[in-house]
């Protein structure tokens, strides 16, 4: 059983399959583009030397770690590792941890 297809539906897929194979071979050739945020004003120096993320966390007399943190805690830390030229964003966990990116924006 043969079954007749109209020219033209033939010329549109033919048509449509060049335009979208001629824009996959175009996306090769875009340049790359990133994205990051700048702060209003210029960072201070500090004393860090490279970027960290983890779970913030306390040591507890040098053993056993804390991670039920007190405001006044958390706000220590904060201001500390911002004195230390880092740009912070904390992330609150579903099991109550903080996940901490630290990134040293500070310029040496």
């Amino acid at each position: 059983m043969k079954i007749k297809v109209p020219f033209i539906v033939v010329v549109s897929l033919a048509f449509l399959f060049l335009l979208v194979s001629a824009d996959f071979s175009q996306e090769s050739n875009l340049p790359k583009v990133s994205v990051s945020e700048l702060p209003p004003e210029p960072i201070p120096v500090g004393t860090c030397k490279k970027s960290y993320s983890g779970y913030l966390e306390v040591d507890e007399h040098g053993n056993a770690k804390d991670t039920n943190l007190t405001s006044k805690q958390i706000g220590n830390y904060v201001k500390q590792r911002l004195s230390e030229g880092y740009s912070l964003s904390l992330y609150p966990q579903a099991s109550g941890r903080l996940f901490v990116i630290e990134t040293c924006a500070a310029k040496n």
